[in-house]
């Protein structure tokens, strides 16, 4: 759909548009008043009395109410047929007054620039076409009125495809205007998060490295000097707790500084150490197109995948976990399958690492359930709207199986056992 269809009557206009236009629509508005201040005046020279008066009058509205409240109510204007319809009626009566005068054809040059820039080409051409005619036909007999009356007309032409022109390279000013400071947002937020992974690398993780080493050192003392095995499992309960939270630290500092690029290689890692660390064996699939998310949305597809892996090891009892990770409708699902315990009596909203999840489906766009697997365990299904590359927003025509059995057949799967 292109920038006039998208502006005519009947459908809004987006609010990127209303903003974008709004200072050049103030513009015309305001040239509009000073012409009929000027169109006034001659009514009370020339004698034109209390109609001339009126004329002027009935047409102020239409332009001083849109240069007062074009912010609030800048699309209600462009989308309403009639008040479109109202405001051609009064331009051509306003032109009434200023019969002969140099000033109608810059009325009419600014009304038609006015319609292009907020109702498009095609419509502005429409409504200008009173305009012209009238002009062609007001000016003095003789060639010099006929070609006074041409141009005039001309003239109405020309500023409503200028004011369709400068409405769409304002809107796409706004847009780059737009993108350049998410940019620099975006760059502000990398500059914090290296700030961050360079405070806890020097910090945190530098003493729990030094911790998980006594930990570990204490345990293999005890064990060499025969302490009470209850006390040495302790000790090597410590030791491995301390060397958890280690490693969960290093990941922290990975995903602060963006190393793990793309989506299929961090998660395969992800599942394969959280095999190494429970002995439950999980397999990944990644579907083609996956690694092609964005890497704000691969930060956040790694993220679900860790925290649902970790709801699995703390809640379910399971003896296999199955991560299929495909691209459906423009978003990326994240579907995990167990054969654990299931979910019983908890709500879905009711443990923090669920609700985290939501929340962070949310943030992105989409959404995540939960639902019983079919033969028992818990299927999660999670869908992260992707950042196309290119603003079409297309997606993969990759769709993936549905919850009610395993995902197979994948053209690229890395199973971790």
């Amino acid at each position: 759909m292109n920038f006039s269809e998208r502006l005519s009557p009947g459908q809004a206009m987006d609010a990127t548009t209303q903003r974008a236009i709004g200072s050049t629509v103030r513009l015309l508005c305001q040239v509009r008043l000073a012409v009929l201040a000027f169109a006034l005046v001659l009514a009370l020279l020339d004698g034109a009395g209390l109609l001339g008066v009126f004329l002027v009058l009935l047409a102020a509205p239409f332009s001083f109410v849109p240069a007062l409240n074009w912010e609030t109510r800048g699309r209600v204007y462009a989308r309403n047929g009639l008040l479109l319809a109202a405001d051609t009626a009064v331009a051509v009566v306003v032109l009434l007054p200023l019969a002969g005068s140099p000033l109608m054809a810059v009325y009419a040059a600014a009304t038609a620039a006015l319609w292009g820039l907020f109702a498009g080409l095609r419509l502005a051409l429409v409504m200008a076409v009173p305009l012209c005619l009238y002009q062609l036909t007001a000016y003095s007999d003789g060639w010099r009125g006929l070609v006074t009356g041409i141009a005039g007309a001309a003239l109405t032409v020309v500023m409503a495809s200028t004011g369709t022109h400068l409405g769409r390279r304002l809107r796409r000013q706004t847009l780059l205007s737009a993108e350049l400071a998410t940019a620099r947002e975006d760059e502000a937020a990398l500059a914090e998060r290296l700030r961050l992974a360079r405070d806890l690398h020097d910090t945190v993780a530098g003493d729990l490295a030094g911790l998980a080493l006594t930990a570990r050192g204490l345990a293999d003392r005890l064990d060499r000097e025969g302490a009470r095995p209850g006390t040495v499992e302790v000790a090597h309960g410590l030791s491995g707790a301390v060397s958890t939270v280690h490693q969960h630290t290093r990941r922290a500092l990975g995903e602060l500084r963006d190393e793990d690029a793309g989506v299929a290689e961090p998660v395969t890692e992800i599942a394969r150490s959280w095999t190494e660390r429970t002995g439950v064996p999980a397999a990944v699939h990644v579907a083609p197109g996956v690694d092609d998310v964005g890497a704000v949305r691969a930060r956040h597809v790694r993220a679900v995948v860790t925290e649902l892996l970790e709801n699995v090891r703390k809640h379910a009892n399971a003896s296999r976990v199955e991560v299929a990770l495909t691209t459906v409708d423009g978003a990326v699902e994240v579907l995990l399958m167990d054969d654990g315990v299931g979910l019983g009596d908890t709500p879905t909203d009711g443990r923090y690492g669920m609700r985290g999840i939501r929340e962070r489906a949310e943030l992105c766009g989409g959404g995540a359930t939960w639902a019983p697997g079919p033969d028992g365990g818990t299927v999660v299904r999670v869908l992260l709207p992707t950042e196309p590359a290119d603003g079409s927003g297309r997606a993969s025509d990759v769709v993936p199986d549905r919850a009610t059995r395993a995902p197979t057949g994948r053209p690229w799967t890395a199973e971790v056992a």
